[in-house]
């Protein structure tokens, strides 16, 4: 009774600490925006547009012009709107569906810890996980990664503890294609979890299995893609078309797909580093893992180096960040099962095992340092690098263009905030433009016949973005630019007039908005001194 009571201390206490640190961090953030509550990043934004047309006018898509394919997470869209559906529209639900989320990781943390360990050590263990990730910035960005981590880390130990199994058992069975189709829904890097289990099911030569598995994971995704074709989108969304990375058949293609990998491991050295950790793990101690912990350590591996070849790293931490908690967990399992037992025997000991164990804990103390110090560093200039940009263009056209066409690069806050049709020139909520990227055919002629096709009046865009594809005739009135920029695409937005007839409009708006924007935000342009 004692161990089971000491062990719901380690969690409770676990938990209050994350919820603490979220607590305080929110505090911050308030602070950061003048007590407005604004997520670190415009991506939130676009689920929370999405979900508010889906609720107020039943339409999937980010503004007014109706369905787009543009989340890469439609099961998290989906349950902001279902919140929106219940509560109202609001800015706190995606940040509360994190919180659940993030308390269910520490949750299932530590029932897979809990064993031959005690309440100190397991406290350590999950607070040390909590922070690597980290989970409280992670919930406060309002985003799908902490469920992402969640339905990753359930996925990956429910195949191991199905594949370490030599009979086949059908509820198991059942419950990881469940798991395998919750993973991909909620992001599509699950489908690289999916390929990476059945590619084990070949190995142990279970084809009929592995083949029927692979299969019916994809059910969930496979349904939004149909969806999507029968509103004129691709099978995927925009978001996963432009930012994944897949080869093109020439020598050239081929050769940026391979350096991707390179270019993402340079980038995320934290995964390299826990990467090796585990592996070193894994041949330091192969002839006493369990089946079970040799497959956990070989999914996660598997996992992460599909992930550094086909996915994004960075980005406020976040495209990772389900890659870390597995390596995270699995490392910290793996020590507790098999290294921190045999150290609590004094003749088991010697200068051989101190010494890998001591380079293990090295090399776990490098990404969580890294995390902790920049991502604690980070929040704070992020939400401001958002509240001053992307916010203040959404109050802006909210105030100003209300049901009106705009073309932006940037569509998540001005689409929750304002009422809008919206040309998306980086192409995310646009299939024009999106079939123009891909076939990279995408050019100022281009730009210029899509604004005057849907009479667009004002363009607001990272002019650094595009250079010459800018059309010629179009006036820039302005320029709004933020300092300690860690976050938003570019630290200064332009905006144009697409014609004279438009112009005088837009630098009196401007001139009026101009008091109500955060003093740090620096201005220029003609409207400053027509």
């Amino acid at each position: 009774m004692t161990g089971k009571t000491n062990t719901a201390f380690s969690l409770w206490f676990a938990l209050i600490v994350y919820w603490g640190l979220t607590y305080m961090f929110l505090i911050v953030s308030l602070r950061s925006s003048d007590g407005h509550f604004v997520y670190p990043l415009d991506d939130t934004y676009i689920h929370m547009a999405i979900a508010k047309h889906f609720v107020n006018n039943g339409s999937w898509g980010v503004d007014q012009n109706g369905f787009s394919s543009s989340t890469s997470s439609p099961l998290w869209t989906l349950l902001i709107a279902i919140s929106y559906k219940i509560w109202g529209v609001n800015p706190w639900s995606p940040f509360i569906l994190s919180l659940l989320f993030g308390s269910l990781v520490i949750c299932y943390c530590h029932q897979l810890l809990h064993d031959n360990t005690n309440s100190l050590r397991l406290l350590l263990l999950l607070i040390v996980i909590s922070l690597l990730v980290p989970l409280p910035i992670m919930t406060l960005t309002g985003m799908e990664h902490v469920l992402q981590g969640l339905s990753a880390l359930l996925l990956i130990y429910s195949a191991a503890n199905y594949l370490s199994k030599t009979r086949f058992d059908f509820y198991l069975y059942m419950l990881l294609i469940a798991l395998a189709n919750l993973a991909t829904v909620t992001r599509y890097e699950g489908i690289l979890l999916v390929f990476s289990i059945s590619l084990l099911f070949l190995v142990k030569k279970r084809f009929w299995e592995g083949f029927f598995f692979t299969v019916t994971s994809l059910l969930s995704v496979t349904i939004y893609g149909f969806v999507s074709l029968a509103n004129g989108w691709y099978f995927l969304p925009n978001s996963v078309l432009l930012k994944g990375n897949m080869p093109s058949l020439t020598l050239e293609g081929i050769s940026a797909f391979f350096w991707k990998m390179i270019s993402n491991f340079y980038s995320a050295p934290h995964v390299i580093v826990l990467l090796i950790a585990c592996l070193i793990l894994y041949l330091w101690r192969k002839d006493e893992l369990k089946e079970k912990g040799k497959l956990l350590i070989v999914l996660s591996t598997l996992a992460t180096f599909a992930h550094m070849q086909f996915a994004e790293v960075g980005w406020f931490f976040r495209y990772e960040s389900y890659i870390v908690l597995i390596l995270g967990v699995v490392l910290m399992d793996m020590l507790n099962n098999y290294v921190f037992p045999k150290f609590s025997q004094i003749k088991n000991r010697n200068f051989y095992d101190y010494s890998i164990m001591i380079l293990l804990l090295f090399l776990f103390l490098i990404p969580l340092t890294i995390r902790i110090s920049t991502a604690f560093m980070q929040y704070p200039k992020a939400i401001t690098n958002i509240y001053e940009q992307q916010y203040q263009m959404g109050l802006f056209l909210k105030k100003y263009y209300q049901g009106k066409c705009v073309a932006a690069d940037d569509i998540g806050a001005i689409n929750y905030l304002a009422n809008i049709y919206t040309i998306d020139l980086y192409g995310l909520a646009n299939m024009d433009v999106t079939r123009l990227r891909l076939s990279h055919s995408y050019n100022k002629n281009e730009i210029n016949q899509l604004t005057l096709n849907n009479d667009v009046q004002v363009v607001v865009i990272h002019s650094s973005w595009f250079n010459a594809e800018i059309p010629d005739h179009w006036i820039e009135v302005g320029k709004w630019k933020i300092s300690n920029n860690v976050v938003a695409v570019r630290d200064d937005i332009s905006f144009y007039a697409t014609s004279d007839l438009f112009k005088t409009n837009l630098i009196n708006n401007l001139i009026e908005f101009s008091h109500l924007l955060p003093s740090t935000v620096e201005q220029s342009g003609i409207y400053i001194s027509p």
